[in-house]
């Protein structure tokens, strides 16, 4: 890009103008309104509205884990898209992955309404048209870091993705209390689930649109060293990127879950209605909005390093703070659930924008597509198989319950301080991270240079 060529700004007005107009490359109100509306879509498809149904339908813990397994587990299929981004262009390959998952919204949003179907039936046609959807997303999904790394130039990459990602938590929000706002009450019928899955599938509609405007990035040159392979081997002894990969993948065995068995949680100990885990849900991007806002400005300046650790710590409080709801030493309020929603908004959203900005300054131009192909699956597999584990764990666990003193032993409080654990070491783990995106760009190791392969057509 031509933004991306220009001398760096010294002090002054006009290098803060020009820094300005970097954070915002052309076509980037589209990336924003994009990332607006599928989070409308996924956060409902995706997220409370749909675990909540699937709960409706009478599935188990291991079943609610297998669902939030899915979208990162799918991820997988990012290695074979890898090889042919380059040939189709970012933008075609993700228009038509997220065109024709949208059918499967279609699906889900029909399926609450159908005659004749008994729960056991329903759960089991939930299960297949979410599959089917992150089969697409999964695929198509490929396309989405090597086009946002083309586009965005790297002095200002902590600046536009923190917009873009406050454009993201804002269509959460949106979705969530849409979502309350239609299931209020404090039986929920499967009419009002099918108007919720509706919503989304109109955001998903819309979605298309704005990445039809998106301009495509990267000269043809520059997809076809993108898409040059790169042997795993070199890849992985590749410090700045191995540090990060396997400190990504501890992360998200955490993290895995945690949407969904929270949720479990104020519906089987809590006996919180859907409408009131809806809004208290919504308190999550609300802090995650004001993490950004937080984050955002000082990024670029400061580096993902600190922030990430910062992140870390909070995360760790929020962990400890469910492990004492669970324990019962205090009873579950919605004031203080509301708290904890909005302090694990906050610091899954600094953690967010951090990661993402130093994965993207960690690879090399040279095989980007399949460094970031990698990443995506390694910590995908984290993210997915941590719930189904944590799934069977808690199903394993279901008849504990035992008192001693004030406190109750049982399946969410084992759940939550084995998380706790996690957590310390993963804070221990952040400090071998390699700063890859401040400073000069990173050059891929000598093993990692490919063979010479024909130039794409």
């Amino acid at each position: 890009m031509t933004a991306a060529k220009e001398k760096r700004p010294g002090p002054g007005s006009a290098g803060t103008e020009l820094a300005d107009a970097r954070a915002v490359p052309p076509g980037a109100l589209n990336v924003n309104g994009f990332s607006f509306f599928n989070a409308v879509s996924f956060q409902i498809v995706l997220g409370a509205p749909v675990i909540l149904y699937a709960k409706s339908l009478g599935a188990s813990s291991l079943v609610l884990g297998v669902i939030a397994a899915l979208t990162p587990l799918l991820t997988m299929l990012q290695l074979v898209a890898a090889r042919f981004l380059h040939r189709t262009g970012y933008r075609q390959f993700i228009l038509a992955g997220w065109g024709a998952r949208t059918f499967f919204t279609l699906c889900i949003a029909i399926l609450p309404v159908l005659p004749g179907l008994a729960p056991p039936l329903r759960l089991a046609a939930l299960v297949a048209s979410l599959f089917a959807f992150n089969l697409l997303r999964g695929f198509s999904s490929g396309a989405w870091l090597p086009w946002l790394t083309a586009l965005v130039p790297e002095e200002t990459r902590g600046r536009f993705l923190s917009r873009d990602q406050a454009f993201m938590h804002l269509g959460c929000l949106a979705a969530l209390l849409a979502s309350a706002w239609v299931m209020a009450g404090l039986v929920v019928q499967p009419s009002e689930y099918a108007a919720v899955f509706g919503i989304g599938l109109a955001a998903a509609l819309v979605s298309l649109w704005f990445i039809r405007r998106i301009p495509e990035a990267g000269s043809p040159e520059e997809k076809r060293r993108s898409g040059m392979p790169v042997p795993w081997g070199a890849m992985l002894k590749f410090r700045p990127f191995s540090r990060l990969l396997w400190f990504t993948a501890a992360y998200m065995t955490v993290i895995g879950g945690m949407g969904v068995f929270t949720v479990e949680y104020l519906v089987v100990r809590g006996k919180f209605t859907a409408g009131m885990i809806l809004l208290l849900s919504a308190l999550s991007f609300i802090g995650a909005l004001a993490g950004l806002a937080l984050a955002g400005p000082r990024l670029d300046a400061t580096g993902s390093k600190p922030w990430m650790r910062h992140a870390l710590r909070l995360f760790g409080a929020v962990i400890a703070g469910w492990l004492v709801l669970a324990a019962g030493l205090v009873p579950p309020w919605p004031a203080m659930v509301g708290v904890l929603n909005f302090f694990g908004g906050l610091a899954g959203a600094v953690f967010g924008v951090a990661n993402t900005r130093i994965i993207m300054g960690s690879v090399p131009v040279m095989g980007r597509n399949h460094f970031f192909a990698v990443f995506s699956v390694v910590s995908g597999l984290g993210l997915g198989i941590a719930p189904i584990a944590w799934g069977a764990m808690l199903d394993l666990l279901g008849p504990l319950d035992a008192a001693f003193g004030p406190a109750s032993l049982n399946r969410y409080s084992v759940y939550f301080a084995a998380l706790l654990v996690l957590s310390a070491v993963n804070l221990r783990l952040a400090r071998c991270l390699h700063e890859g995106a401040a400073g000069a760009p990173v050059a891929p190791p000598a093993a990692a240079e490919p063979r010479p392969v024909a130039p794409v057509e």
